[in-house]
């Protein structure tokens, strides 16, 4: 999804579907709705906690609240393949706290503001958890899968697993609730995901990782529905039947993604933007790169390094036409490609980003 950042984000705009809360009244009951918390919402409120305070901490550091550059979301710890598959896998769990300036985490965060409600009730802290865990993951995997050049960040993939791991608890769980008084419930979450789903085919939107949080939350749900309403020790023991086979599914995953994006997987495959450029503050460096052009307007690496300051400026009609200068001047030079294709990611163009990563993976390996 084209981001402020030009990569790929969740963000949850389409979260603003209404979602029906709402416990059925005593008289559509044939007994009380679990509540697994004597303090309710706990969880939940833990977790918006963490994301907002790693979104402030962000801010405080000097990121933009509502434009955050791909190196600044790469640095706090977003989903990015050349790392998340490499010696960073941490990144597709870190990156689920990760979020893409201020209106991406308010929709994320009121979206698992209401979903947590009802979570909260259904199932206990350790299978909530767990759902939620994993759902983000996942949702991490199938993003590094259908978008391998792009930038990944947001809770989005989480709050789609918690929704379908409802569903599917909803509708195979033996809840002590009256079916007829959960339809109202399960349709109102049904709604959500795939009204969701549908606004995540706007250019922009990660639905790969909606997907993929969905999936999970599905699976997961469908495994521990019939220990949801069973004693503690059942329900640890199916907790825990859904964790190891989770992790192998993951582990399997994993392996699939690292040898199917094989070159793409060197930390080094995009140039770094702030080891390339000193100073690091993009906008004040053009004019220094401007004029060193204007000194040696043959020079590939005037061109390239002026390519490399409109990008971190956020000027990506000038980083492809300062990049292909360069690559006129010396063609075949492998961070200029990647160079340009984070120009054409920040542009939104998707196709030529993917071919020029490409182009810089293959010069790459026949250098070595």
């Amino acid at each position: 999804m084209p981001s402020s950042s030009g990569g790929e984000s969740s963000l949850c705009r389409d979260c603003r579907a209404e979602v029906d809360l709402s416990v059925p009244s005593n008289e559509t009951v044939t007994a009380p709705l679990p509540v697994r918390n004597i303090q309710p919402f706990l969880l939940t409120q833990v977790i918006v906690g963490i994301n907002v305070a790693v979104f402030l901490a962000m801010v405080l550091s000097g990121v933009s609240p509502m434009a955050p550059t791909i190196q600044q979301l790469v640095k706090w710890g977003a989903n990015f393949a050349p790392l998340s598959l490499g010696s960073q896998p941490w990144r597709m769990l870190i990156s689920n706290y990760v979020h893409i300036g201020i209106i991406h985490i308010f929709f994320n965060m009121w979206c698992l503001w209401n979903l947590g409600r009802l979570a909260e009730r259904i199932f206990d802290r350790w299978t909530y958890l767990l759902v939620y865990t994993a759902s983000g993951i996942a949702g991490s995997l199938a993003s590094l899968w259908r978008h391998p050049q792009g930038i990944g960040a947001g809770a989005s993939g989480a709050i789609f697993g918690l929704a379908g791991g409802l569903i599917a608890v909803l509708y195979l769980g033996k809840l002590p609730i009256a079916k007829e008084a959960l339809k109202p419930t399960l349709k109102s979450l049904i709604s959500f995901a795939a009204y969701n789903l549908f606004f995540g085919l706007v250019p922009g939107i990660d639905n790969a990782a909606h997907l993929g949080g969905l999936a999970a939350g599905l699976g997961l749900g469908s495994v521990l529905a019939g220990s949801v309403t069973e004693s503690p020790e059942i329900r640890a023991r199916w907790r825990n039947y859904a964790l190891v086979g989770t992790t192998l599914l993951f582990l399997i995953a994993n392996t699939y993604l690292r040898q199917r994006t094989g070159k793409l997987q060197s930390s080094q495959l995009l140039p770094d933007p702030v080891q390339a450029l000193k100073e690091g503050h993009y906008e004040q460096a053009i004019p220094a790169r401007k004029q060193a052009v204007q000194r040696d307007p043959k020079s590939a690496e005037a061109h390239y390094l002026l390519g490399l300051a409109y990008v971190g400026a956020h000027q990506p009609d000038e980083a492809i036409a300062s990049f292909q200068e360069a690559l006129r001047l010396k063609p075949d030079d492998a961070d200029t490609e990647a160079g340009l294709g984070m120009a054409y990611q920040a542009k939104g163009m998707k196709p030529e980003a993917q071919e020029a990563f490409q182009k810089a993976a293959d010069l790459k390996h026949e250098a070595q």
